[in-house]
């Protein structure tokens, strides 16, 4: 069924709730218990655990060897290193072709994102929204563009999700609930921006779950809410959909969103309010001309390239302002609010 389409009631209907008579089957695996107890296993921040993963030759690389330093281009991963692998290289293969010059994957963690940059060993980075501006607070990281996705364009937006039949339909009933997001300091629509619309309802998640946890992998939290290992989760806008493209699911049939947004025109269903999308951003040590020439190749990248299907992009466009993501970091107290040299420009 699709999900991005022109509204109707039916499709409200859909988006609201997701459900219809059948029931759905769902490819778990094995994970149960085991998602529940991956959930409380911490991640890796050494530096020295950044996985690196080096291009194949391409028809470019394969007659010239390249004279110049491999640019080190960093992913944050919101679900597998094999996953994000399959998405970007297309796009550095792309930049690979164009520049005459070795790009080198870098996938970082929720962890390992701050540090690279702290340590300069990135010449790109792309993150969440709010890791992002966090990273722009605290290492004065320049924002080049930001990512176009089809049908939605530039923004997202936070989704909470439960059982269809859970019965979980007010923040009164989310008292005393088990509930489990990406990271509660720097994940933004898997996290932060759920924390926010619920504490401006007079719910605070830390207190008021019986037991709030995170877990690295948004996909692990669809399927803990699917499993009944966790009543609720925290995911991003498109992450079910993905989840139905890369056959996780076939059917979201059993999935509610809590207090889905009905009233606006993003064809996606969400609970908190919209932001912009991910960023591609250069370290302020990043030689000027490459900043410029990867800016000019990304924003001119042809609509049809394979790369952009790939990655599930529609293009670029000049980056946006992030006050709106900005404005969160220091009611909420989150990494980077106190930082001094802060950037505040869009």
């Amino acid at each position: 069924m699709s999900l991005i389409a022109p509204r109707s009631p039916q499709h409200k209907t859909l988006s609201i709730r997701y459900r219809n008579q059948r029931r759905w089957p769902v490819i778990l695996c094995s994970f149960g218990i085991g998602l529940w107890l991956t959930a409380c296993q911490p991640q890796a921040s050494d530096p020295e655990s950044v996985e690196v993963v080096p291009s194949e030759p391409t028809a470019a690389s394969s007659t010239e060897s390249y004279s110049q330093p491999a640019v080190r281009f960093g992913v944050l991963s919101t679900d597998s290193a094999i996953s994000v692998n399959e998405r970007y290289r297309p796009l550095l293969d792309y930049l690979e072709s164009q520049m005459s010059r070795r790009f080198e994957l870098v996938i970082l963690n929720q962890d390992s994102q701050f540090e690279a940059v702290q340590q300069q060993q990135l010449d790109f980075t792309t993150n969440n929204p709010l890791a992002a501006v966090q990273l722009r607070r605290l290492y004065n990281i320049q924002f080049l563009v930001t990512t176009r996705r089809p049908e939605v364009g530039t923004q997202l937006g936070g989704v909470i999700i439960v059982q269809a039949d859970s019965g979980i339909e007010t923040i009164e009933d989310l008292r005393g609930k088990q509930a489990v997001c990406v990271d509660f300091q720097t994940a933004a629509a898997g996290c932060v921006f759920q924390i926010d619309y619920l504490q401006k309802q007079g719910f605070d998640p830390f207190t008021e779950f019986s037991r709030f946890i995170e877990n690295k992998s948004q996909d692990n939290i669809v399927l803990a809410v699917l499993n009944g290992s966790v009543d609720v989760g925290f995911i991003r806008t498109g992450q079910l959909e993905e989840m139905l493209r890369n056959q996780m699911l076939t059917s979201l049939d059993r999935v509610q969103i809590f207090q889905a947004v009905d009233d606006d025109n993003f064809p996606l269903a969400h609970t908190t309010d919209l932001y912009p999308e991910w960023p591609i951003a250069a370290l302020a040590e990043a030689d000027p001309k490459l900043v410029a020439q990867v800016r000019q190749i990304l924003l001119e990248i042809p609509p049809d390239h394979p790369a952009l299907k790939t990655a599930n992009f529609s293009g670029f466009v000049p980056a946006v302002d992030y006050k709106s993501v900005d404005d969160l970091i220091e009611p909420l107290k989150l990494k980077g609010w106190d930082a001094d040299d802060r950037t505040d420009a869009p």
